[in-house]
């Protein structure tokens, strides 16, 4: 019986076990050493996704020294008229509330804005913080008045 066939098999097939292992201990490393911000961009890039098929969607926040800032896009149809008083305050890592008003008072499709609030305290530098923001917003087509709730998780970064 001629087992060069199968001996040739099982030497492809370990070959390529090997180069999997590799480009997974890669990964691991490239994820755990945080090298080019992967872990942070993770963070921003889920909150958008989940956040994809609601007319008004975080897309980004950062909290630093005191200060908490959003940036919001409109994913809706309509333009919505930002009310003022967003009200953002931190549930861990991060302690204090305070409230801010949108940089723009109204939003056409796919346009973004920013709203920074100062907090008492981020947290330390590199550790997770996880904080809440309530935005007030009206669908100028139907004239109804949105309240979101959004709870944000990242890591604090340097002021």
């Amino acid at each position: 019986m001629d087992t060069r066939k199968g001996q040739a098999a099982i030497e492809y097939l370990t070959n390529y076990t090997w180069a999997i292992a590799v480009i997974i201990i890669v990964g691991i490393a490239i994820f755990g050493l945080n090298i080019g911000g992967v872990r942070n961009s993770l963070t921003s890039q889920s909150s958008t996704i989940t956040q994809a098929g609601e007319q008004l969607a975080v897309v980004g926040h950062t909290c630093s020294g005191t200060t908490l800032t959003v940036s919001v896009q409109n994913n809706g149809a309509n333009r919505l008229a930002l009310s003022n008083g967003w009200y953002m305050g931190s549930v861990a890592g991060a302690t204090g509330a305070g409230s801010c008003n949108p940089n723009a008072t109204s939003l056409f499709p796919s346009e973004t804005t920013a709203c920074a609030a100062a907090l008492t305290n981020c947290g330390t530098i590199g550790q997770p913080y996880k904080v809440y923001v309530v935005m007030n917003y009206t669908d100028t087509q139907s004239g109804t008045l949105y309240k979101p709730n959004r709870t944000l998780t990242g890591v604090t970064q340097a002021a």
